[in-house]
């Protein structure tokens, strides 16, 4: 019966500002329930609203995250994000991701983790992006109030993408969808400090370089997290996250980046 209610994901969070989405392999928000004794934990964000007098205009939002901790220190990390806006019938952004990821629950100095992920984003116009790898996760420094990690490894990513975001005037603009395989190598820093009991601090940055010709033509997405605990279920949240992408399957801007604020529940 426990489970039922806490998958029932009854959850809403205050306010959501949003800018363009980064579109990025958004992985390890690495939340306190990391740490947590519990078997399965978890944690949601979700906004909706609907405002008629801008003509139907809809907004719904979703992050969730369910974690599975095992006895032999592993932890099992999956995770949800989607964004919708429909104004009149019409989509005006859809994106987001799932993700899977199996990792050390930051008890060894050195670890593999592996993990998957389908990636979209409607109004950039990426129908798709498959990826799937695994890392060296290496424990640099962890204490009671600061930890600090880092990750190289090597994953696969396959994408396909149509011209939405393209002007349809300019010549460069195609109705041919474009395909791409590569592999990738993957750098990531995790850094999260604890100011007090109260106030949490995150941030990854992952720099993600093509396996070929165009190795230099870098990826890289930081992401950060002030968490404002105002009890053991409920946390403020403050998030901030921007990618720039050199190297682009079709010709976009370089640079995205996504702001919120809301509560987070946990479970």
């Amino acid at each position: 019966m426990r489970q039922k209610v806490l998958f029932g994901l009854l959850f809403i969070s205050l306010i959501q500002l949003k800018q363009s989405n980064a579109q990025i392999l958004n992985v390890d928000r690495e939340i306190g329930g990391d740490t947590s004794r519990k078997s399965l934990n978890g944690s949601i964000i979700t906004t909706f609203s609907s405002d008629k007098l801008k003509g139907s205009l809809i907004d719904i939002s979703n992050k969730s995250e369910i974690d599975k901790h095992f006895k032999n220190n592993y932890i099992l990390v999956g995770q949800f994000n989607n964004d919708l806006t429909i104004l009149k019938k019409e989509i005006l952004q859809n994106e987001g991701y799932f993700h899977l990821r199996f990792r050390d629950n930051d008890k060894r100095k050195y670890s593999i983790e592996s993990f998957i992920q389908y990636q979209w984003n409607g109004t950039l116009g990426m129908e798709h992006r498959k990826v799937i790898g695994s890392n060296l996760r290496i424990k640099l420094y962890d204490k009671e109030n600061k930890d600090l990690y880092y990750g190289v490894g090597i994953f696969h990513e396959n994408e396909k993408w149509n011209f939405t975001a393209i002007d349809s005037s300019l010549p460069i603009f195609s109705k041919t969808k474009q395909l791409r395989k590569i592999y990738r190598l993957n750098n990531y820093w995790k850094f999260a400090y604890k100011l007090n009991e109260l106030i949490d601090l995150t941030f990854l940055s992952y720099i993600q370089f093509p396996i070929n010709s165009s190795f230099f033509n870098v990826r890289w997405y930081l992401e950060s997290n002030a968490n404002f605990k105002f009890s053991n279920r409920l946390n403020f949240v403050l998030h901030w996250d921007h990618t720039i992408d050199k190297y682009r399957v079709v010709p976009i801007s370089e640079f995205y980046y996504s702001a919120s604020i809301g509560i987070q529940m946990s479970f």
